[in-house]
């Protein structure tokens, strides 16, 4: 899993002579910060989306939080049995929503940086999807340059997965509402190129 490999580099890079940024810690503050971090960084594994989005979309229901409204009750009172888990727990999901959004954001900025974003990621999955025939093993989804339409896979990725967990993060923090506006634009923008024959080296 490259999450995986992610969190063993991340911590490789902190641990590195001089760049420790834990060294004025305690011990448990440290465990703390290992386990958030290990934590979000696997919440941006595809793999998780549904899970993660289906349990904080539940979360935030019900609770009633909508447009910014009552995020006051995701913190649960001291009295509440259990409560330093409970707050760790749902402090967890928020941060690991956020880092997984941001993650699959691409789709919110400007349509510049947008386009050549995706023209990146579509060099990685084909030079993938290269190393897999080479291998003889079977080609991953959106990894076949020679019949991946590339407009097509973004209007999907916009619709299915960006849209509703851009939508779903704006109950809790409605100040993201330009870049909302931003994936109706972009959605609108390849879904007029849909037919449009693209090709990365």
């Amino acid at each position: 899993m490259l999450e995986n490999f992610h969190v063993s580099e991340s911590f490789k890079v902190i641990y590195k002579e001089g760049n420790n940024l834990f060294e004025k810690l305690a011990p448990e503050q440290i465990r703390t910060i290992r386990k958030r971090m290990i934590e979000c960084i696997l919440a941006t594994d595809m793999f998780n989306h549904a899970l993660l989005f289906n349990t904080f979309k539940s979360k935030l229901e019900s609770y009633k939080i909508v447009n910014g409204q009552n995020v006051d009750k995701l913190l649960l009172p001291d009295s509440h049995k259990d409560a330093e888990i409970k707050n760790y727990e749902i402090q967890q999901m928020v941060l690991s929503e956020c880092v997984h959004t941001s993650d699959i954001s691409s789709p919110c900025k400007d349509i510049k940086v947008c386009d050549k974003w995706l023209e990146l990621v579509y060099v990685e999955f084909f030079n993938q999807g290269d190393k897999e025939k080479e291998n003889g093993l079977p080609v991953s989804m959106l990894c076949d340059r020679t019949n991946t339409n590339i407009n097509k896979g973004q209007v999907g990725f916009i619709k299915f997965i960006v849209s509703p967990q851009i939508n779903l993060i704006s109950n809790l923090i409605p100040e993201i509402q330009p870049y909302i506006d931003n994936i109706r634009t972009n959605l609108k923008y390849y879904e007029e190129r849909i037919e449009e024959v693209r090709s990365v080296i």
